[in-house]
C-alpha cells in the first residue's frame, strides 16, 4: 500500500513540479492565469471543506474580488487590493453565518498567490526565489512522507493528524536545510548562512501549514479537501505547506535585503 501511494504521489508530484517550473519560467500572464485557475479551485475546495454552498452570491463576490486583486497586483497597483480586501471582509461579515471562511480566504488562500505574482513579475531575482521556495517545500513534504512512513514512531500531533510523525517532521527540517544550502551553492543568490536559516524557517512553516490544513479537515470531519490529485487529495492538500511558506519566505527576504 505504501509503494502504491508513493508511486501515485511521485507521478503527481513530477507533473506538478514540471508545471510550476515551466509557468514560473514563462512568468507574465501564463503564471497569472495558472494562479487564477489554482486559486479558483482552492476557493471551491475551501468552501466545500466547511460545507458552504458554492452557488450563492457570497462565493461569487468573494471570487470576483480576489480575481480583481490578481489583475491589480499584476498591473503593479499594490495599494488598491488592500481597499478591495477590506470591502470583501465587510461583505463577508454580513453575508455568511460562517463569516470566517470567506474572510480568511483573502489571507490564507489569496495572499500567497499575490506574493507569487509580485515576486515573479517585479522582484529582482523573483523567479529564482520562487524556485528556491518550492525546492524547500518539495524537499520538506517528500522527506516527511518517506521517512515518516519508513521509520514511523511517535506521532507528532495525533489529535490533528494521525499519520504525521516526529521522525517525518525532523527529517523534513533536515532536508529543508540541505536543499536550501545546495540551492544557495548553485544559484549564489544568498550566502550559505542565510540559506541554512531560511531553509530551516521555511521548512518549519511548511510543516505548520500542513498541520493547519489537517486541523481544518479534522474539525470538519474530512479526510481530504477533494480527490482531484491522485495520491495527494485536493489542491489544498498539495499546497497547504506552500500557503504558509511563501508568506514567511517573503518576510525573510525583505528582512535580509535590509542588511
Amino acid at each position: 500500500m505504501f509503494s502504491y501511494n508513493l508511486f501515485l504521489r511521485l507521478i503527481s508530484s513530477i507533473f506538478l513540479i514540471i508545471l510550476v517550473i515551466l509557468f514560473n519560467y514563462l512568468g507574465s500572464y501564463y503564471l497569472l492565469l495558472l494562479s487564477i485557475f489554482t486559486l479558483s479551485l482552492l476557493l471551491i475546495e475551501y468552501y466545500r471543506l466547511f460545507d458552504l454552498q458554492l452557488l450563492k452570491l457570497g462565493f461569487f463576490i468573494n471570487l470576483l474580488l480576489i480575481l480583481i486583486n490578481f489583475l491589480l497586483i499584476y498591473s503593479n497597483f499594490i495599494l488598491i487590493p488592500i481597499l478591495i480586501t477590506f470591502f470583501g471582509i465587510f461583505f463577508g461579515l454580513f453575508n455568511s453565518y460562517k463569516y470566517l471562511v470567506p474572510i480568511s480566504s483573502y489571507f490564507y488562500l489569496a495572499l500567497p498567490f499575490y506574493i507569487l505574482i509580485y515576486l515573479n513579475k517585479y522582484y529582482l531575482d523573483g523567479k529564482i526565489i520562487i524556485f528556491w521556495l518550492f525546492t524547500i517545500v518539495w524537499a520538506s513534504d517528500t522527506s516527511a512522507y518517506i521517512f515518516g512512513s519508513l521509520i514511523k514512531g511517535k506521532k507528532l500531533f495525533p489529535s490533528l493528524s494521525p499519520n504525521k510523525t516526529w521522525a517525518g517532521f525532523i527529517f523534513s527540517l533536515i532536508f529543508s536545510v540541505i536543499s536550501s544550502s545546495f540551492f544557495s551553492f548553485y544559484f549564489n543568490i544568498i550566502n550559505i548562512y542565510q540559506a541554512m536559516i531560511g531553509g530551516l524557517i521555511i521548512g518549519l512553516f511548511t510543516s505548520f501549514g500542513d498541520l493547519f490544513e489537517s486541523y481544518l479537515k479534522r474539525i470538519n470531519n474530512k479526510k481530504d479537501s477533494s480527490k482531484l490529485i491522485p495520491g495527494h487529495g485536493g489542491i489544498l492538500d498539495r499546497l497547504d505547506g506552500f500557503l504558509f511558506a511563501i508568506v514567511i519566505m517573503f518576510i525573510f527576504i525583505l528582512l535580509w535585503s535590509n542588511h
